[in-house]
């Protein structure tokens, strides 16, 4: 899907996750953004990908949840969320807020 049709959240400044080598594909890290704001980065096969830690349907941590072809499942009731566009595989208008991954000089941000 093209960058331009997903739907980020803004981020009032850049937020330095870690280095490009501390987040290998597969891995998973959690980043705090604001007072109670939590989001969930993971690499894909060396693509990033940032979504809200809290699923949007059940308040779930989604860190606990299963990918599988691009869908994170939350693991207290298994509903999906598109991980390129935060949209609920089971309710069109139910999505996750997702954020934009710079890497940038060896380094990742939101």
């Amino acid at each position: 899907m093209a960058l331009s049709n997903r739907k980020f959240a803004a981020v009032s400044h850049c937020i330095d996750i870690c280095a490009v080598k501390e987040l290998a594909p597969g891995q998973r890290r959690i980043v705090d953004i604001g007072d109670y704001d939590e989001v969930l980065v993971l690499n894909l096969d060396g693509v990033y990908y940032a979504i809200n830690n809290v699923c949007p349907h059940a308040g779930a941590a989604l860190e606990r949840g299963t990918v599988v072809d691009g869908v994170l499942f939350c693991p207290l009731h298994q509903w999906g969320f598109c991980l390129s566009n935060g949209r609920a595989i089971d309710d069109d208008a139910l999505y996750a807020q997702i954020y934009r991954v710079i890497s940038q000089d060896q380094r990742l941000y939101l």
